[in-house]
């Protein structure tokens, strides 16, 4: 469904309009949680709605070193050997958009919140030759895009399309591992290299590089307890390809295939 003006910066005009695609628990849409730990955990939950009548909610609660963390992600690349959107790459993105909540109960470290990651691949315009294959994500943080501390107990939406990105490698001709440059924007990574730390991978990537899923979540290391909540993760690629996902806990159905007649689909939605 096409959707406008939900609030502040998810505003459009006709021709900018989003795809609002509706997650829930029994209609994830390709989403699912990931990298979840010991003492960690991701769900879909009604305590923090910001549109309709749910959120995803984050929690850990640190008894290991290590074992808090949680992912929720969307992998839309499925095949080995050949692109399944070809257009999604990073210089076709347009607009990029997620909201955070981080709960006042929280005991980590204040300017900790949940992080947004794309994650992407670079063939070097070489497909099948594995040996220049560049696999990793680009990571926002709210800490190194001017939220130290951030508010709690309030919704943040943020627009990320001028913001800071670090990088973590997961494969590359010279490893993996974190490239220490926190203020490299998407721009940056396609116009230029941005060098980390002596001994830190050097990748390059371009406005050809694919983005192949979007990732959220919290951990790990981050110690004590946190509580936060992320909802209305948006990823543009144009406005032919602009999708809004909006998670909520209970999937409407209609009513003898009427759009006008709606009712909740899971029992336990109406308590």
């Amino acid at each position: 469904m096409k959707i406008c003006g939900l609030v502040l910066l998810f505003w459009c005009s006709t021709s900018l309009a989003f795809d609002e695609v509706k997650v829930t628990p029994s209609d994830p849409q390709g989403w699912q949680a990931v990298n979840v730990r010991d003492d960690a955990m991701v769900e879909h939950s009604q305590n923090q709605p910001l549109f309709g009548d749910g959120s995803l909610l984050f929690a850990t609660d640190t008894m290991t070193p290590g074992q808090d963390k949680a992912d929720y992600q969307y992998l839309w690349q499925e095949s080995t050997s050949v692109i399944d959107f070809p257009d999604r790459i990073l210089g076709n993105i347009t607009h990029l958009n997620y909201a955070w909540y981080r709960d006042s109960a929280s005991t980590t470290a204040p300017h900790l919140t949940p992080v947004f990651r794309l994650n992407f691949y670079d063939d070097a315009g070489t497909v099948g030759n594995l040996a220049d294959d560049v696999l990793g994500i680009l990571v926002w943080e709210g800490v190194y895009n001017g939220y130290n501390p951030p508010l709690s107990d309030s919704w943040e939406i943020v627009n990320m399309m001028e913001d800071n990105f670090w990088v973590f490698v997961s494969q590359s001709a010279q490893g993996s591992g974190v490239i220490q440059n926190f203020n490299a924007t998407l721009a940056d990574w396609i116009n230029g290299t941005p060098q980390g730390q002596p001994g830190d991978p050097q990748i390059t990537l371009t406005a050809n590089t694919y983005i192949i899923g979007v990732n959220v979540g919290v951990g790990s290391g981050w110690n004590n307890s946190f509580l936060g909540y992320v909802d209305a993760v948006r990823v543009g690629f144009g406005s032919g390809d602009d999708t809004l996902y909006n998670f909520e806990v209970c999937q409407e159905l209609s009513v003898n295939n009427d759009p006008d007649l709606l009712f909740q689909g899971n029992f336990e939605c109406f308590q």
